[in-house]
């Protein structure tokens, strides 16, 4: 080959990687595009129904929560990712008992969300045996939403502050 045939060659290969790279690029930005509040928001309400249904299996735990998640807990401990897989996996409630969200309020701030709710346990009856309220913190990170940090409270029957 001539150098005019190399030149031509290389250049008509550079603008064709050019051409690639910046369309992989709108696409990219139209993915992001269509993300919006809403959008996130719904995404954050499955996230905690996925959750909630699998909150004591391991293999699920490992895809909705951060590597950097802390949860803490009442012995006053901060609990990482793997502590908090290991106890829920080991120490699951007994099966007749039935978990659901009471209530659930979404906020987002950009690539942050922050999730308030009751959960309310029940019996194998039907009755209701507990409730405990939470506040969950999720990042958007690489595209999805994941958990940084989790905290709840048992919900004890009192009048509410005036």
């Amino acid at each position: 080959m001539n150098r005019k045939c190399v030149l031509s060659l290389t250049l008509g290969m550079t603008a064709f990687a050019l051409v690639v790279l910046v369309s992989s690029q709108k696409v990219s930005q139209a993915t992001k595009q269509k993300r919006d509040s809403e959008t996130d928001r719904q995404a954050l309400i499955a996230l905690e129904n996925d959750w909630l249904a699998n909150e004591h299996n391991a293999t699920k735990l490992e895809n909705i929560l951060a590597a950097d998640f802390v949860h803490p807990v009442l012995t006053g401990n901060f609990l990482t990712k793997q502590q908090h897989i290991f106890y829920t996996a080991k120490y699951a409630p007994p099966p007749v008992l039935k978990n659901r969200f009471g209530e659930l309020n979404v906020r987002v701030y950009g690539d942050v969300g922050i999730v308030n709710g009751i959960v309310i346990t029940s019996d194998e009856h039907g009755k209701d045996v507990n409730k405990s309220i939470f506040t969950d913190v999720f990042v958007y990170r690489d595209g999805h939403w994941q958990a940084v940090n989790a905290q709840e409270n048992q919900v004890e029957n009192r009048p509410p502050p005036k």
